[in-house]
């Protein structure tokens, strides 16, 4: 999946409900926020990202804020912030705001089946003067279809086959050009970002357990480069990750990067 990022410059992150009990009230695990960290030669991991969620008094996302590393003063500062609105239980409209703005600079809009299931994302980006939409397929036997239109007239597609509510494969095509094709392995815990409760533009967070290995064949379209191969994690006792290193190749080289996970919990 990491292969749609070639294609979008958004950020964010899936899709999960909380059931509340009107007599006994359940413990709540909340994800509060992440870092982020890569591997630099001779220098160990060394910070690059921060990210906060806060959270309505129903439990739903309302906001997270995305903080950048500065060498300088040698801490997090604000980069930009996503907020959310809710219509009927679900996300409607995202809006993102790059520091000390007030004006969005790009702003998502969601359309939902009768049954619940997205069915349209349309997205709005300033910084690139383009507007686009995903338009979601349901089909036979857990695949799901994601065909992605452009302003400028660009298109592709995104197609993934579910199994135990998590991507086990999957392919981008652009026309007829297979672009890239992919088969993904999981451990038997919870994804964390599946709490926050919407469908990322991005697809980034479809899976309900945490991604172990992954093989993707760059076919055509582009290449990253850097190509994630392995994860490897550590859990709390809710099992739930609290440290997540994802090794990556680059070239003839191995590169790592490090999320560490930090929760709110209400009783």
């Amino acid at each position: 999946m990491k292969q749609i990022i070639l294609f979008l410059t958004s950020i964010a992150f899936v899709f999960t409900a909380c059931d509340k009990n009107n007599d006994i009230a359940p413990r709540q695990i909340k994800l509060d926020y992440y870092t982020e960290s890569y591997e630099l030669p001779d220098l160990g991991f060394q910070p690059q990202l921060k990210v906060s969620y806060e959270y309505d008094n129903t439990g739903s996302l309302k906001k997270y804020t995305v903080f950048g590393f500065n060498p300088t003063s040698n801490g997090m500062e604000e980069q930009r912030s996503f907020t959310f609105t809710y219509a009927n239980g679900k996300v409607d409209k995202m809006e993102g705001f790059l520091v000390n703005t007030s004006t969005p600079f790009v702003k998502y809009n969601y359309q939902y089946s009768t049954d619940g299931k997205v069915t349209k994302i349309t997205e709005e980006n300033q910084s690139t003067a383009l507007t686009s939409e995903a338009n979601f397929s349901y089909l036979a036997n857990d695949v799901v279809r994601v065909a992605y239109q452009y302003s400028n007239g660009g298109s592709f597609e995104y197609e993934m086959q579910y199994g135990n509510e998590n991507v086990l494969t999957d392919k981008t095509t652009r026309g007829s050009e297979l672009c890239s094709d992919g088969t993904y392995t999981y451990d038997q815990q919870k994804n964390p970002f599946r709490m926050l409760g919407y469908v990322d533009y991005t697809l980034l967070n479809m899976s309900a357990n945490n991604r172990l290995t992954e093989n993707v064949n760059y076919l055509g379209c582009a290449f990253p480069s850097l190509i994630p191969q392995s994860y490897a994690y550590q859990y709390n006792s809710d099992g739930y990750p609290i440290e997540a290193t994802t090794t990556y190749k680059s070239g003839d080289a191995l590169r790592k990067s490090q999320k560490k996970f930090f929760y709110k919990v209400s009783e």
